[in-house]
């Protein structure tokens, strides 16, 4: 599912993942869950849907992979995830195997991966090395600036939320010290709106925020365009 996209000279306001209908994004990814039905769709929305490794229920991994490639059949979703691998979660085999499979998905439908990733970013390097061609995005981004290197090294991108806010030193020095042709924003579950995301990221970056929207829309689009 590509998308198509209408802009003016200063940028849109877009939220690369989230789970509110209502937002003050221009574009906004909404994330839903395969037993979820399908969410109504708003002016500037599109969907993801993925199994999150806090809800891997072992008697329904196999119906909700089919709903979610019935999705991808009927060009319902934009993107696969959220998925990925918790450490703080049961069973890692188990996410392993359901976050594989999901890859697969991804790779066959051709359609990039959100990603949720606690205590594994050594784990999903590993996997975008070996399994995946599709452009994966890591959401809610919360580690080091040498894990974020690393996965820009891999051309995954890094999207950054609320954490912006909550802890503006740490994520002040990470957004100057790596490239910005991988960032994304994003509300994820919490009460901010978009645009208090993008003018805290521009206050740390000492950036213009017109030119910041200009930039986050153009990361944007090489992953749905």
């Amino acid at each position: 599912m590509k998308v198509a996209f209408f802009t003016n000279f200063a940028g849109m306001y877009i939220d690369c993942h989230t789970h509110c209908i209502k937002s003050d994004a221009d574009i906004s990814v909404l994330n839903f869950y395969p037993e979820e039905p399908i969410p109504a769709l708003v002016k500037g929305s599109i969907l993801s849907c993925g199994i999150h490794p806090w809800y891997i229920d072992p008697n329904k991994i196999q119906h909700d992979l089919q709903r979610i490639e019935e999705f991808c059949q009927q060009n319902k979703i934009a993107a696969i995830g959220e998925c990925g691998l918790d450490k703080n979660t049961k069973d890692m085999n188990l996410q392993k195997r359901v976050f594989e499979q999901q890859i697969a998905l991804s790779e066959k439908y051709g359609l990039p991966l959100i990603i949720h990733a606690v205590k594994t970013h050594h784990l999903i390097l590993e996997k975008k090395q070996t399994k995946a061609k599709q452009t994966w995005v890591i959401h809610g981004y919360h580690g080091s600036v040498q894990t974020a290197q690393h996965f820009i090294d891999k051309e995954i991108f890094i999207s950054f939320g609320e954490n912006l806010i909550k802890y503006p030193d740490k994520f002040k020095k990470i957004l100057n010290q790596i490239d910005l042709n991988f960032v994304l924003l994003e509300t994820d579950d919490s009460n901010l709106g978009i645009r208090e995301i993008y003018t805290e990221a521009a206050k740390l970056l000492d950036l213009d925020l017109d030119m910041l929207k200009i930039k986050i829309e153009e990361n944007f689009k090489r992953i749905f365009l």
